[in-house]
């Protein structure tokens, strides 16, 4: 089993939500924690408050989207920490739109944010990171099964998986493993917005989408997270985590 305590994790996109829960889980296992937001400073500061009452941390705002963030975020990590052996690269938009109405801002906005950070961020930290360490990318059951009005969200997100796979072969030499999630609707703001998107309540959503009867909470994607970081058998792949979701075909239409 992989140890996490004295390690250095980063974690983007971790103003809030998913990237909150996943930064915080990381300090309580004893991990330096380098807490990352692009704009909202007061919720970074935020998490980082709650990291530090486990475990020691920073905070750097940068706009992971851009090779200038990434690069920034690489350096302030190891001016303070040294070395870096964790990248849970979280930083992500959801927005639901006909593909048909999107003009070339948002694409670019939505490519940018949730593939671009990736790839920029898995370059920037690969070339630093110390040999046995591990990336966990953010996917979603989007790239995996179609849903209606989140098709370049998805196709973003279906990159991701793939990215997964040949980075975990690419750093197999270090005995880097790189592992992605796939969940479906969590309850964080995104998640929210996309049940009010559907015009649906979340009971509604809980009943006709899901087989476990409820929506999936932040600190299950973070114990997921946990876990394949953790696990040293385990490079590749994509957990889905979706109460069932996919079985049921919810989204297609």
């Amino acid at each position: 089993m992989y140890e996490i305590k004295g390690k250095t994790a980063v974690v983007t996109g971790s103003g809030r939500g998913i990237g909150r829960e996943i930064a915080i889980k990381l300090a309580k296992q004893g991990a330096h924690v380098v807490v990352n937001v692009k704009k909202r400073v007061d919720d970074g500061n935020e998490t980082l408050k709650m990291v530090n009452e486990y475990s020691d941390g920073i905070m750097v705002q940068a706009d992971v989207s851009t090779r200038k963030g990434c690069i920034d975020l690489a350096e302030k990590t190891v001016e303070s920490f040294g070395k870096v052996h964790i990248l849970v690269n979280n930083a992500g938009i959801g927005i639901g739109m006909p593909f048909l109405d999107m003009d070339d801002e948002l694409i670019n906005k939505i490519i940018s944010t949730n593939l671009m950070s990736n790839i920029y961020c898995s370059q920037e930290f690969g070339k630093i990171m110390e040999d046995n360490g591990s990336i966990v990318m953010m996917a979603s059951l989007a790239g995996i099964k179609p849903m209606a009005m989140l098709s370049l969200y998805g196709m973003t997100k279906a990159a991701i998986i793939k990215m997964s796979e040949y980075l975990a072969i690419e750093l197999a030499q270090r005995h880097i493993r790189v592992n992605s999630i796939a969940p479906s609707v969590v309850k964080t703001k995104m998640g929210e917005s996309l049940i009010d998107f559907m015009n649906i309540t979340e009971e509604e959503y809980e009943k006709r989408y899901t087989l476990t009867g409820k929506i999936i909470m932040p600190e299950e994607i973070s114990d997921a997270a946990l876990f394949l970081i953790r696990s040293e058998s385990i490079t590749g792949q994509t957990m889905v985590i979706d109460s069932g979701q996919s079985i049921t075909g919810g989204f297609s239409h």
